[in-house]
């Protein structure tokens, strides 16, 4: 993101994977452009993504269960700011 006042939707997910892979599945989703992973926690991902609206949101999102060995995607909130600089 990056223009003054330009708008932002910050989502937050946990992803689920099986165990044996999560760490592979969070290296994955690390390498997704607008996609920041926080925390490992067992087979869950905490995840965040910034997307200029909720459609591209969506569209990063959706893309995580073609990851293999994710079993779930949880959106947990969405929130809608202006980005100040």
């Amino acid at each position: 993101m990056g223009a003054q006042g330009e708008k932002v939707v910050v989502s937050s997910l946990v992803v689920e994977a099986r165990p044996p892979s999560v760490e592979a599945v969070a290296a994955a989703l690390a390498q997704m452009e607008g996609v920041e992973v926080h925390e490992v926690n067992g087979y869950k991902i905490v995840v965040t993504i910034e997307a200029p609206s909720t459609g591209a949101s969506h569209e990063i999102s959706s893309r995580f269960i073609q990851i293999p060995d994710v079993l779930n995607v949880n959106l947990v909130y969405v929130n809608f700011e202006d980005e100040v600089l």
